[in-house]
């Protein structure tokens, strides 16, 4: 379960690298807002990921949180989609 944890904590370090990567890459397609809203929005994604990967690998108790966050951000993400579309 450790190296579970590891290539977890990896992959959303992966994610925050390359996120800042392609607004630098791409800084002309970006005002200087979006970029600040993009970068806001992916540390704090990382930070919630991070937090539900140390939960999870913590305690069963940890494991029943993560999954109920889980299966409340899939249904606010579906009536998201529905409201948006």
């Amino acid at each position: 379960m450790d190296s579970t944890k590891k290539v977890l904590n990896f992959y959303g370090i992966f994610v925050v690298i390359s996120w800042g990567l392609m607004f630098i890459i791409h800084n002309e397609m970006y005002t200087t807002e979006k970029t600040i809203q993009g970068m806001t929005f992916i540390f704090i994604a990382a930070a919630i990921f991070f937090i539900l990967v140390h939960l999870y690998h913590k305690s069963k108790t940890g494991q029943i949180i993560v999954l109920w966050s889980l299966g409340l951000l899939f249904i606010l993400s579906c009536i998201g989609m529905y409201l948006v579309a």
